[in-house]
């Protein structure tokens, strides 16, 4: 299960990936590798790291592709993953590979529709799958190939490629309009924990040992706990359809690490009028958890606000579609100025 979520530090693509994955971070692009270390894999644009000329020289026998729907229509092209043996001079050396293309790219999906003219480049690979001594056949390496395919780790890293997505640049849009509503109530946990600020015209509850609060339009919700309080269950942290980023909260100087808003697209699976868009706090690689506390005592917070109705057609959005109710709910419905600067408030003491 793809449990984790890593936002590139411009915001201008993520992805997710499996909490038991080894990350690094550390070159500015994402570097992961498998529980058994045998798969390593890396996203990243092209001028931080690209295809070098020895991975260029490899000669890829093809085993499998499968379109990349999300990104297809993001980038309004054809992109693919796609599977293959590299058969290397020392059959030692031959390994399985992994990655994105679109189509005449070499490897390269354009970033265009992120504003970028950069390129992304994705690509895993797995050593030692000739065990053989000596070069494979064309027959034998598709069957090498295909067995390493469906292997739990060919399994993970097709859904990782294809989760990918680039962000597209929405800075073009007009803000919502309006101030927002005064912050001038405060709730701190009971264990001191956390504070957040809302305005006093939400109806505000707290007997259920976390807060909760309501817009004075009935149709926006907002939870925070810390996962101690309230452990995560299935009807919170809720899985997005489409995700946009938001701004840095002053929580990234006070962890050391980058925390920052979103906003996202939440379709119900089988009702489409219980489709929601969602505002919460993301912290890198966290999926909307903020880790926090001494090593010993570590817990993490959620923040999870939800407004709906927003599907009134009776049918579930076509991607396009969804992107467009985003976008015009985030930056047009009087709530959302009250919901970000409530989750800006939010503060760990």
């Amino acid at each position: 299960m793809l449990t984790q979520t890593y936002t590139s530090p411009d915001g201008k693509y993520m992805l997710n990936y499996p909490a038991s994955w080894t990350v690094s971070t550390d070159k500015e692009y994402l570097e992961l590798t498998s529980p058994d270390g045998s798969v390593t894999g890396h996203v990243s644009p092209k001028s931080l790291n690209g295809p070098d000329a020895a991975w260029m020289g490899r000669h890829v026998t093809q085993y499998e592709s499968n379109p990349a729907v999300v990104m297809s229509e993001i980038v309004g092209d054809h992109v693919a993953t796609y599977s293959g043996y590299n058969s290397a001079a020392n059959p030692a050396q031959d390994s399985m590979g992994w990655g994105l293309s679109q189509v005449n790219a070499s490897g390269l999906v354009s970033m265009a529709a992120a504003d970028s003219d950069d390129e992304l480049w994705a690509y895993f690979e797995q050593a030692g799958v000739n065990k053989s001594g000596k070069a494979l056949n064309d027959k034998r390496a598709a069957q090498v190939a295909q067995k390493t395919v469906r292997s739990k780790n060919g399994a993970t890293v097709e859904a990782i490629l294809q989760s990918v997505q680039l962000v597209e640049d929405l800075s073009g849009e007009t803000p919502p309009d309006g101030n927002p509503e005064v912050l001038d109530q405060t709730y701190t946990s009971p264990d001191g924990a956390f504070t957040m600020s809302y305005p006093s015209t939400w109806t505000v509850r707290t007997d259920q040992g976390y807060l909760e609060v309501t817009s004075r339009t009935g149709q926006t919700v907002g939870r925070i706990a810390t996962t101690d309080v309230r452990p995560l269950r299935d009807d919170w942290l809720t899985s997005p359809r489409y995700m946009m980023p938001g701004e840095d909260t002053p929580l990234t100087e006070r962890l050391g690490s980058r925390v920052s808003t979103y906003s996202a697209y939440h379709r119900d699976v089988d009702t489409p009028d219980e489709d929601a868009i969602l505002f919460g706090l993301t912290q890198i690689n966290s999926s909307g958890l903020v880790a926090f506390g001494e090593a010993n005592q570590r817990r993490e917070l959620w923040a999870e606000f939800t407004y709906e109705p927003i599907n009134t057609t009776g049918r579930h959005l076509t991607d396009d579609e969804v992107r467009t109710a985003l976008t015009g709910h985030v930056n047009t419905h009087q709530d959302v100025p009250a919901v970000q600067a409530m989750l800006q408030s939010i503060r760990i003491n």
